[in-house]
């Protein structure tokens, strides 16, 4: 590509954007005209009322009252636009003095290169205004959205969290509940050779059974003697009985370590259960 259809492509370019920026200008200035024709009708409404208001309660106290002047709309300023004239007239003194300070930066160089200086232009004031504004939109709408977006994540969130509740009838509660009883220890001076004590494994096993065969008795649903059956690993006397203690499913239970019987805790207090089947002892 030559220099000159680079030249000529530039300048469309920059034709297109003064084009664009125009254009721009253009409808700002005519909402800008229509909020202004607005404000000046409200405006001269309120002062006209108060001029009235005024001069009858002057006339009912027989002083002089002089009426506010209403400006014609071209030289009337509402409080909004005083107040945006004032920080685009701040915004641009600092975009031209930035542009000061680098074009005398870049000048410095140029001298120091020996090199010609060419400075960079200073925008029209109502161009850079529309620039700031427009910037300053498109960061609000970018706020906007991630505050829209935040506020939907917490929404789902709140919906979808499922509290955890601790059971009412857990295995501490249990162990806790069983401390209260205190049973008076029993002692055999004689030995005993018939009747040995079984292992925690045994007395396992013979729970499973016990549940098994009773476990509408002993206040489930449905049969839970696959569920995990946890040694508690403490003991208690129950009937003159050594017996260990047991966890399944909520609740507690003590097996002689003889076999010989096996209790459910209810309401304070050890409740015998027996066994009708063997097919899981015998098995």
């Amino acid at each position: 590509m030559s220099k000159e259809s680079k030249l000529a492509k530039k300048e469309a370019k920059a034709a297109k954007k003064a084009a664009k920026a125009e254009k721009a200008a253009q409808k700002a200035a005519a909402k800008a005209a229509k909020k202004h024709a607005k404000d000046y009708d409200k405006f001269v409404k309120k002062t006209t009322k108060d001029n009235e208001k005024g001069a009858k309660k002057a006339a009912s106290k027989g002083v002089d009252f002089t009426p506010a002047v209403i400006p014609a709309i071209d030289e009337y300023k509402s409080k909004s636009e005083l107040k945006a004239i004032k920080a685009n007239d701040k915004a641009y003194a600092a975009y031209v003095k930035k542009i000061n300070k680098k074009n005398a930066k870049l000048e410095k160089k140029a001298a120091k290169k020996g090199k010609p200086f060419v400075p960079i232009a200073i925008p029209e004031k109502e161009e850079v205004v529309l620039t700031e504004n427009k910037k300053k939109k498109i960061i609000k709408m970018i706020i906007l959205i991630l505050l829209i977006w935040v506020m939907i994540y917490f929404i789902i969130m709140w919906f979808r969290y499922v509290p955890v509740f601790k059971p009412a009838n857990d295995e501490t509660t249990a162990s806790d509940e069983v401390k209260v009883y205190d049973y008076e220890a029993y002692s055999n001076p004689h030995e005993i050779t018939t009747s040995p004590a079984y292992s925690i494994a045994d007395a396992k096993l013979f729970l499973k059974q016990i549940i098994h065969d009773n476990y509408k008795v002993i206040g489930y649903s449905s049969d839970v003697s696959n569920s995990s059956i946890t040694y508690n690993n403490k003991m208690v006397v129950v009937n003159n009985a050594d017996c260990y203690v047991f966890s399944c499913s909520g609740k507690t239970f003590a097996v002689s370590t003889k076999l010989a019987s096996c209790y459910v805790y209810e309401n304070g207090k050890y409740e015998p259960l027996t066994f009708n089947d063997t097919d899981i002892i015998f098995n």
